[in-house]
Formats: structure tokens, sequence, C-alpha cells
């Protein structure tokens, strides 16, 4: 018994090892790249632009998180700088996804 245990183990420990690392273009990993940026101004709206838009194909489906993000975007019309507070907004709500989705993950460990 104790070694069909082990053998389960380790064979779940192999195959948790040989699972690919998220793509490049997940949300999580974008934010991070974005936070690493040094983009000013519009640019820097034009990036932030970009990670939503990906966030929020990836997050589509999460009803909380698009409310969040749609609540965001009810000032949308405003001038830049008040554009770049919307996307911080926006952005948050995907990082809170992204913790959420990560905390869920580690507690079904």
């Amino acid at each position: 018994m104790t070694r069909y245990l082990l053998c389960c183990v380790s064979l779940l420990v192999s195959l948790i090892a040989t699972v690919p690392a998220r793509a490049a273009d997940d949300c999580e990993a974008m934010i991070s790249k974005l936070d690493e940026s040094k983009a000013e101004g519009e640019e820097r709206l034009a990036e932030k632009n970009k990670v939503i838009g990906l966030c929020d194909r990836q997050y589509k489906r999460d009803k909380t998180i698009q409310a969040l993000v749609k609540e965001c975007a009810k000032y949308a019309e405003q001038p830049v700088l008040k554009q770049q507070f919307v996307a911080e907004c926006q952005l948050a709500a995907f990082g809170y996804a992204n913790a959420l989705r990560t905390l869920k993950a580690e507690y079904r460990k």
C-alpha cells in the first residue's frame, strides 16, 4: 500500500513538472510586463489598452470581473489623464482576477 502511494505521488509530481509554463500572452504575465515598462503618456495608455484587451478576452466568461471592468469604463470618454486612471482601474480588476485564480489553484492542491 505504501509503495503504491509513493508511486502515485511520484507520478503526480513528474506530471506537474512536465506541464508547460503558461503562455506569454497570459493576463498576469502581461500585467507584470506592463509594470516593468518605462513608457509614459499616450504610449503608456496604448500599452495599458493592449493588456486590457488581452485580459478582457481571458476573463470574458467571468461576470464579476466583467462587471468591475465595465464600472471602470464609465469614465472612458474623459481626457487622457482620466483615461489613465480608468485603465488602472480596469487593470486592478484583472489583477484581482489573477490573484483569485492563483488562490483557487493553490487551494485545490
